[in-house]
């Protein structure tokens, strides 16, 4: 019992977090047929994540913690609080801030890409599938949404929204979040009908959503990431954009466009839910 209280110190969207941390350590063990596990291990785990996975230095901190979590629960002792270990973070930290004076290239879906892609879903498909398509590209762009929030992640399946999460009013989409990944806390947000018809995502999303026979606790768009992922690519390539585009590229590209638009920048970090300074990154001038 006393371990369930433990366990449970987090919220569950983490817990979730720190169980792909442990499925990824797992299999890396599986993979090396390393069978006791060490500070060594440790280490070797993290020069992994760092080099063949190229993951940041905060994100293999987050990585640790997740451990630190499952030996604190468990009552394992410790096997990375080493100062060899802190160094080796060190100096991956040096390491990466070294490399990164080079802008950070990424792709964004802008307001052009959205029109095209939207008459790519038009040609494609057929017209269900079509206003279905539509409905979460404008959402996605226009309310900043993460690929998680739209489709289903394996991860994270609890912050996709529902059909419930969706009322019109006459001039606003309201969204309601009750959780996302900074928080467990549901939250409203308001997205704005445009006079773009085509691109409207109130417009599209009633287009869609008068058409479907969703209940008020089905997932809102009933694809996987993976999945919103590959009708993308298949979009991209119909409206012959040349660059690679992911799922999260339309809140890159929503984050500059509402920017440039003259947000302010309070105003776009509570609008698309950051708990950090970390869409500055999205909105800089390419």
């Amino acid at each position: 019992m006393a371990n369930d209280l433990v366990s449970e110190s987090v919220s569950d969207s983490t817990q979730n977090v720190y169980g792909v941390v442990l499925e990824r350590l797992n299999k890396f063990c599986r993979t090396n047929e390393i069978k006791e596990f060490s500070s060594a291990t440790t280490e070797v785990f993290v020069t992994h994540l760092h080099h063949q996975l190229t993951l940041s230095h905060s994100t293999i901190q987050s990585y640790l913690s997740a451990i630190r979590h499952h030996c604190h629960v468990n009552q394992i002792p410790i096997l990375f609080d080493t100062p060899r270990l802190k160094l080796l973070l060190r100096g991956m930290k040096k390491s990466s801030s070294s490399h990164s004076s080079a802008p950070r290239q990424t792709n964004k879906v802008s307001k052009q890409h959205l029109n095209r892609l939207c008459s790519a879903a038009d040609v494609l498909y057929d017209n269900i599938t079509a206003r279905m398509y539509k409905a979460m590209f404008t959402i996605a762009f226009f309310g900043l949404l993460r690929p998680s929030e739209v489709a289903s992640a394996r991860e994270t399946p609890r912050h996709q929204l529902r059909r419930k999460c969706v009322r019109f009013g006459r001039q606003v989409l309201m969204l309601t979040f009750f959780s996302y990944k900074h928080s467990d806390q549901s939250v409203n947000v308001k997205v704005d009908k445009l006079p773009d018809t085509y691109l409207c995502p109130w417009n599209n999303m009633y287009s869609y959503l008068s058409n479907s026979l969703l209940r008020a606790e089905d997932p809102l768009f009933p694809v996987t990431t993976v999945e919103f992922a590959n009708v993308l690519s298949v979009c991209a390539e119909k409206a012959g954009i040349k660059s690679k585009l992911t799922p999260h590229a339309f809140r890159r590209g929503g984050a500059t466009w509402f920017s440039c638009q003259g947000m302010t920048d309070a105003r776009l970090k509570a609008y698309g839910r950051w708990s950090s300074n970390a869409y500055l990154c999205y909105v800089k001038a390419d």
